[in-house]
């Protein structure tokens, strides 16, 4: 339900999604508004369910607010669905902030990460890099900039493949005098964190499109300016090329000329075409699509959550690297500062007990058996069994909150005839 274009968009998406990538999507949000999206498509034998969620979250809603008062939110429920292991990734397009909050009130962090961030691809003239964090803190302390070099660093070896991605830090220089307090800590943290990261020093925001580093870690307030300016740049440049070829006869017969070349590069320009981003060092995968997104950004969106980069070895690498720099890298401690704050909220949402066990448990919700025997989406990525019994098979257990309901998942495809989904309640990622 969120987006500037939603519903209309996140539904198409994920029809394109589900025809083209095969998956099983499940849309989250009112019942009656999906059903009546999902009638203008051709949905017949894809494997798309509805699960109602009779609230949602707007732009203007304070994160930490609706944590606790909406706590049926399509948001919500998402990510109830993928604690149960109904579901392997989380999708929004909506409020980034609540996104986040709600993430690590119910999921919480990976070992030793005290902020999730955002992981955006960026293109370079060497293919791509990765800006962290692109927008999920506006402040950040110096130990959160070198867990975002971390994170970035063990993305981007399983996203391409590096042995020891660059990483930077944006500043206003390259000198290390430059820069601030905040970044000449977090600097000297990643120095002295070799061989396990290989930090290059500062980036320049002239360098970011230039591949000189594979990952640039910045707080969120400067990584969402620094992304929205190359973002409106790349607009600005597309349509002056526009008016150049479209202008004269003569621009319209050159233009016929180098057409390819320019599609490419407007594509490579083209926030769509890479999706959404990662929302890293969350327990759980969560991916935050952009706030325009059309029907082909939703349905990459969707293909960036299947991709096995990010699945449960990328959580091992980050676990894994923090554990090697702990003396350099320090983790903070639990009970203190916003983790004790998402620690009493799950005491509140009866998520957690005070010992930290789980909640009462609630029966898993019935899924009827798919007509092609396919298993949940992306299962392949976190080792999930087949559907089976008429109940998914789940290894991250049933356990689930008293307090929010758990309707049961219903296919569309189990009745081709009917254009109209038959659906449970539901929320759209």
């Amino acid at each position: 339900m969120g987006g500037d274009f939603a519903p209309q968009a996140t539904v198409e998406g994920a029809v394109l999604a589900a025809r083209e990538l095969k998956l099983r999507v499940v849309l989250v949000g009112d019942r009656s508004i999906l059903q009546k999206e999902m009638a203008e498509h051709d949905c017949e034998g894809l494997d798309i369910i509805i699960e109602h969620a009779p609230e949602v979250v707007t732009m203007d809603d304070s994160p930490m607010e609706v944590v606790l008062a909406k706590p049926q939110s399509s948001l919500h429920v998402c990510y109830h669905l993928l604690k149960r292991g109904d579901v392997d990734a989380v999708i929004s397009a909506g409020n980034s902030g609540a996104m986040m909050t709600i993430g690590i009130t119910l999921l919480g962090n990976l070992p030793g990460i005290d902020r999730p961030a955002i992981a955006s691809i960026m293109p370079t003239v060497e293919g791509l890099a990765l800006l962290v964090d692109a927008g999920a803190n506006t402040e950040a302390k110096a130990l959160n900039l070198a867990q975002f070099g971390v994170m970035g660093s063990a993305y981007m070896h399983r996203l391409r493949g590096l042995a020891a991605p660059k990483v930077g830090i944006l500043a206003n220089g390259e000198e290390a005098s430059k820069g601030t307090e905040l970044t000449r800590t977090a600097a000297a943290m990643l120095a002295q964190s070799a061989p396990h990261i290989n930090y290059i020093g500062y980036v320049e925001g002239r360098d970011l499109n230039h591949a000189k580093a594979d990952v640039v870690v910045t707080d969120g307030f400067t990584g969402n300016v620094a992304l929205k300016t190359m973002e409106g740049f790349a607009s600005f440049l597309l349509g002056n090329l526009r008016e150049v070829y479209g202008s004269s006869m003569r621009g319209r017969l050159s233009y016929l000329l180098v057409r390819k070349p320019l599609r490419a590069m407007r594509e490579r320009f083209d926030p769509a075409e890479y999706g959404g981003a990662p929302l890293l060092g969350l327990a759980g995968r969560a991916i935050i699509a952009h706030g325009s997104s059309d029907p082909r950004a939703i349905r990459n969106a969707l293909r960036t959550a299947a991709n096995e980069s990010l699945g449960d070895a990328l959580s091992h690498d980050i676990v894994d690297l923090l554990g090697k720099m702990s003396t350099t890298i320090p983790s903070r401690m639990a009970g203190k500062g916003i983790r004790a704050i998402f620690g009493r909220m799950r005491e509140r949402l009866h998520l957690r007990g005070k010992d930290g066990e789980l909640g009462p448990e609630r029966p898993k919700a019935e899924i009827p058996i798919a007509a092609t025997g396919k298993s949940r989406t992306g299962g392949l990525l976190n080792g999930a069994g087949p559907i089976t019994g008429g109940r998914e098979t789940s290894n991250h257990g049933a356990e689930q909150s008293a307090n929010v309901p758990a309707p049961a998942l219903e296919h569309h495809a189990e009745k081709p005839n009917d254009k109209a989904p038959h659906t449970k309640e539901d929320e759209q990622p």
